[in-house]
């Protein structure tokens, strides 16, 4: 059952009692709402080799996984072969990327969060492509570091959340990580930040939240770090 905005604007209190000095995004399911655009995608690529398109359990495997590994998961090894000219004719930046929209009311918050002096990181299991997709929304400026499939271990292994935190010099309670996925919850828990669930009430989760603007609203309540 989801928490109430009241219920997880409290709990983010008690979370971060001296204000929050980061915040680490998952990308795919929480930036941006893209299993339906990238499943249309493998479908086109299943399309061109003669498969049927993905099932729902194979839906859920490819959304949380790398490129790599979905397309390990849904094709052969001699249809793999086949996939580069495949791509060449339909490249996911032109066919797929021009269809993805911000999740609403984040784009507001990101620069809400770092005018207040919030960090911004994402670790994704993404690989290049992720660059591709911030420079279509012109946030590749805003966050510092992303952790992509191509620079860390993916997800759940919790590298890139260490990372991130190094580079920042945070202490793990300081930071939280917003995720849609158990690999999420395990890269989260693996490097000792608290995980607040975007979406998904299922997962086991500090706060678990269901809008942009009303994470927004319930952040305005935390103390400002050094203030």
């Amino acid at each position: 059952m989801m928490q109430s905005p009241e219920t997880w604007a409290s709990r983010l209190e008690e979370l971060f009692p001296d204000g929050l000095s980061g915040l680490i995004f998952d990308c795919d399911g929480v930036m941006v709402d893209s299993c339906g655009v990238n499943i249309g995608y493998y479908n086109l690529l299943l399309r061109e080799v003669g498969k049927s398109p993905v099932s729902e359990e194979q839906a859920v495997y490819v959304q949380m996984s790398t490129a790599k590994e979905a397309l390990e998961y849904l094709f052969t090894p001699e249809e793999l072969k086949l996939l580069p000219a495949i791509a060449d004719r339909f490249p996911y930046r032109e066919v797929a990327l021009p269809q993805l929209e911000l999740e609403p009311g984040l784009e507001d918050m990101l620069y809400w969060l770092r005018e207040r002096g919030v960090r911004l990181g994402i670790h994704t299991n993404r690989g290049s492509g992720m660059w591709d997709l911030l420079d279509r929304f012109g946030l590749r400026p805003v966050f510092d570091p992303v952790m992509t499939a191509d620079i860390v271990a993916p997800k759940p292994d919790p590298a890139g959340v260490r990372r991130i935190l190094e580079a920042w010099g945070a202490r793990p309670e300081t930071v939280g990580f917003l995720g849609d996925s158990a690999t999420d919850a395990a890269a989260a828990q693996g490097g000792g930040v608290p995980l607040l669930a975007y979406g998904n009430p299922a997962l086991p989760a500090a706060v678990h939240v269901e809008s942009f603007p009303q994470l927004h609203k319930a952040l305005e309540r935390l103390p400002r770090i050094g203030r």
